[in-house]
C-alpha cells in the first residue's frame, strides 16, 4: 500500500525559498532600489565571515549581522537537531533534489552505490573544498566562496564576483551532476554541507577548536590554519570510514521494526537514498530531517524522535531558527574592521568618539581607506567601523587631538561644477550658506547632486567650519530664495542615474542652517577658473623617465589635445590610470591639465627624437592595452579606461616645461 501523504511543509518551503529569491532580485532590478544582495541571508557567508572577524578583526566585505547569526544559528541548528537548511531552505538543494527527479523520470539517473569506493571517495572534494574557501576568506577577509558559486552567479546574472572558469565547471557539476547522480553537488561538492557534517561531530568539532587555541595562545604559527586543515581531514575520514554521526544531533527518525513491512518506499523517497528500512535509529551524516521518509512510510513506521505529534517539528524549527536569526541579527552590529596601532602606553586616559552617517562607509574595503587615513591623524590610535548604520568609532588621545580636529580631517573640502555660465553672463553671484550633517565625499556626492537639480546653480564649493561653509555660484538672475533652498535641501532622499540609466534612491538628512545673499560677484572667468582648480590638481611629472635621460641632449615639445569631459566624475575616476600608463612611456615626461580659454585640454610633453603626433595619438590616446604601474611596482596589462575623440597636435609654446 501506497502512502499518499504529501511532504506539504518541506515543498511550501522549498517553493517559498526560491520564490522569495526572485521576487528579491527582481525588486531590485526593476523598481529603482539599488541591486538586491543575493547573499543577504546565506549562512555560509556568514561563518566565513565570523572565521574572518576571529583572526583579523574585520569582516568580509558587504557582511551584515544577520548574515553572521544566519551561520550561527546553523551551527546550532545542525547540533542540535540536522541539518535543517540544506534538507528545507538551500535553494541549490532544492535545484539538485529536483534535477534528480527529472534525470530518474528520463530513466537517466543512477545512485552511487552507498559506502560504495566511489561515494566515499568523492565525498573529500567538498572537504578540499572547504578549507580552500575558508583559508582564501580568512586571510583576504574577502568571500573566496563568491568567485565558483553557482547560486551567487546566477542571482547576480553574472555580473558579481565570479571567476569565469570555476563558476562555470560549478554550474556544469550542479545541473548535470544532480541529473545524473542523485544529490550529486550536496553529497560530494558543496562545502556548507562538509562544514554541516563538521558539526555534526561535535565533540571532536570542538576539542578541535579548543587545543588549536591553546596552541595558538602557547605561540604555534598560523595555528588557524592547522585547526582547520584537522576538521577538513578528520571531518572527511570520520564521514567515510563510520557514515554516520554518534552523540549529536539529537533529533532524529527512529523506525518502528514491528511495524515496519519492509516496503522500501522510505528508501526510494529519500534524497540521498538512505537505505533507512536497516536501520533504527538514522543516524546517517547525509540525513537533513526533510521528513520525506515520514510521508512515504504506508504504516506509518518512521517519525520524528519516535512520535508522530513531531512530525512537522523538522519544518517548524526551520521556521523558527530563521526568524530568530533575524532578529538578533538586527540586535546588534559586529564592526567590519577594528584596527588599534601606535604606542599607546604613555597615553594616559583614551577617549572614543563616534560618529554616524558617513555614507562613504559601506564596505571592507572603504573601511580599510578611512583607517589608513586615520592612522596619519596625530593623536588617532584606533578605528572601529560599522557599515550598516554607516559610523565610526575612533579611539584619541585628548592631549594630542579633539572631536573637532577630527572631524575636520573626515571632511573632505570639495568643489563642484555643473555647468559654464551662458556666453551672455559675464558675472555670477555667490551665496552662502550654513550646511549641517555634510560629513565626507559621499555627502558631497549627494549634497551635489541636489543641487544640480535647483536652476540656476553653476557649482559649489564646501570648507569645514560648524555648519559647514558652502558657497553657491549662481546666474544673478536665478531666485534662489531661501526657502527654495532650504526645501531643495531638506529632504530625506536623493535619487542618482547609475549604469544603464537605471535610478537609485539614496537616504539624506541635511539641514539649511543659515542663509547670506548680499550681492558678492565674482566674473565669469574667475568661476571657471576656480571650478577648474582640482582638475588642473591632476597634472603631474614622471621623474623616473626623466631620471631615464640625465646626461642626455634631448629636446622636448608639447602635444596638445582637447578633452572636455576631464571634469566628468568618471572620467576623473579613470585619468590615474591613464597617467600611470603614460608613465610607462619611455620619453613621455609628463602631462598638464589646463584651460585654454574655456576649454580643458591635455598637454603631454614629450621627447621629439622618440615621439611624433601621429605615433602619440595611435599609441598613447588609442592604445589597445594600457601597461599599468602599480603602488608594490608590479605591472599589468589592462583595458583602456578612457576614450579619445579629438585628435591633437604640437603646440609651439610648451608652457611648465619639466626640469632636466
Amino acid at each position: 500500500m501506497k502512502s499518499k501523504k504529501r511532504n506539504w511543509l518541506k515543498l511550501s518551503l522549498q517553493g517559498g525559498t526560491l520564490l522569495a529569491i526572485v521576487a528579491f532580485i527582481l525588486y531590485g532590478i526593476f523598481f529603482g532600489e539599488q541591486r538586491a544582495d543575493p547573499e543577504a541571508y546565506c549562512p555560509f557567508g556568514g561563518l566565513q565571515a565570523i572565521g574572518s572577524y576571529l583572526h583579523n578583526n574585520s569582516l568580509a566585505c558587504s557582511m551584515s549581522m544577520a548574515q553572521i547569526m544566519m551561520g550561527v544559528v546553523l551551527a546550532v541548528g545542525v547540533i542540535l537537531f540536522s541539518k535543517l537548511f540544506c534538507g528545507y531552505l538551500c535553494p541549490l538543494g532544492t535545484i539538485g533534489e529536483y534535477l534528480g527527479k527529472g534525470g530518474r523520470k528520463l530513466k537517466m539517473n543512477f545512485d552511487l552505490k552507498p559506502g560504495g569506493i566511489a561515494d566515499r571517495g568523492l565525498r573529500i572534494v567538498k572537504y578540499g573544498l572547504l578549507f580552500v574557501v575558508f583559508y582564501m576568506s580568512v586571510s583576504s577577509s574577502e568571500l573566496f566562496c563568491k568567485n565558483f558559486d553557482p547560486y551567487y552567479a546566477m542571482a547576480t546574472g553574472f555580473k558579481g564576483e565570479i571567476t569565469a572558469w570555476m563558476t562555470s565547471i560549478s554550474i556544469v557539476l550542479l545541473f548535470l551532476g544532480s541529473f545524473f547522480i542523485k544529490m550529486f553537488w550536496c553529497k560530494y561538492i558543496c562545502p556548507l554541507g562538509a562544514l554541516s557534517n563538521i558539526f555534526k561531530f561535535t565533540i571532536t568539532f570542538v576539542g578541535l577548536l579548543l587545543l588549536f587555541w591553546l596552541l595558538g595562545w602557547a605561540g604555534l604559527p598560523s595555528a588557524w590554519v592547522w585547526a582547520l586543515g584537522a576538521a577538513c581531514l578528520i571531518g572527511y575520514l570520520y564521514e567515510m570510514i563510520y557514515l554516520r554521526s554518534k552523540v549529536f544531533p539529537l533529533l532524529r527518525i527512529v523506525r518502528d521494526a514491528e511495524s515496519c513491512n519492509g516496503c522500501g518506499s522510505c528508501t526510494k523517497k529519500c534524497p540521498y537514498h538512505i537505505d533507512l528500512k536497516e536501520l533504527k535509529t538514522v543516524r546517517h551524516i547525509d540525513c537533513t530531517l526533510c521528513g520525506d521518509c515520514v510521508s512515504s512510510c504506508p504504516k506509518g513506521s518512521l517519525q520524528v524522535g519516535g512520535k508522530k505529534s513531531l512530525r512537522w517539528l523538522p519544518g517548524i524549527l526551520t521556521i523558527v531558527l530563521f526568524v530568530l536569526a533575524l532578529i538578533l541579527g538586527n540586535q546588534w552590529e559586529l564592526p567590519t574592521i577594528d584596527e588599534r596601532w601606535g604606542n599607546t602606553e604613555q597615553v594616559g586616559e583614551m577617549k572614543t568618539f563616534e560618529m554616524e552617517g558617513l555614507t562613504s562607509i559601506k564596505c571592507y574595503g572603504s573601511s580599510k581607506a578611512f583607517s589608513a587615513k586615520m592612522q596619519k591623524v596625530p593623536g588617532v590610535y584606533g578605528v572601529k567601523t560599522f557599515v550598516k548604520r554607516h559610523a565610526v568609532v575612533i579611539s584619541y588621545d585628548p592631549a594630542q587631538t579633539n572631536e573637532d580636529k577630527i572631524r575636520e580631517v573626515i571632511f573632505i573640502p570639495t568643489i563642484m561644477k555643473f555647468s559654464n555660465p551662458e556666453p551672455q553672463v559675464d558675472s555670477v553671484e555667490v551665496l552662502t550658506l550654513g550646511v549641517d550633517k555634510l560629513f565626507d565625499r559621499m555627502d558631497m556626492v549627494y549634497f551635489g547632486n541636489i543641487l544640480k537639480q535647483i536652476p540656476g546653480i553653476y557649482g559649489f564649493d564646501a570648507e569645514y567650519s560648524c555648519p559647514v561653509t558652502v558657497k553657491l555660484y549662481a546666474d544673478p538672475s536665478a531666485e534662489l530664495s531661501e526657502k527654495l533652498l532650504k526645501d531643495s535641501i531638506e529632504v530625506e532622499q536623493t535619487h542618482m542615474l547609475a549604469a544603464g540609466g537605471k535610478v537609485r534612491w539614496f537616504p539624506v538628512d541635511y539641514k539649511l542652517v543659515s542663509y547670506e545673499r548680499n550681492g558678492d560677484r565674482i566674473s565669469s572667468r574667475e568661476f571657471v577658473e576656480l571650478m577648474f582648480k582640482p582638475t588642473a590638481a591632476m597634472s603631474g611629472k614622471f621623474l623616473d623617465n626623466m631620471k631615464k635621460l640625465d646626461g642626455r641632449n634631448y629636446e622636448t615639445a608639447v602635444y596638445e589635445v582637447e578633452y572636455p569631459a576631464i571634469e566628468k566624475t568618471l572620467i576623473k575616476k579613470g585619468f590615474p590610470y591613464f597617467k600611470s600608463f603614460l608613465s610607462t612611456q619611455e620619453g613621455i615626461l609628463c602631462i598638464d591639465v589646463q584651460l585654454k580659454d574655456t576649454t580643458p585640454v591635455l598637454r603631454i610633453t614629450y621627447v621629439t627624437g622618440m615621439w611624433d603626433d601621429a605615433k602619440i595619438w595611435t599609441e598613447l590616446f588609442n592604445a589597445p592595452k594600457w601597461t599599468i604601474k602599480y603602488t608594490d611596482g608590479s605591472t599589468k596589462e589592462e583595458e583602456p579606461k578612457l576614450k579619445f575623440k579629438n585628435e591633437g597636435r604640437t603646440v609651439p609654446e610648451s608652457p611648465g616645461a619639466p626640469a632636466e
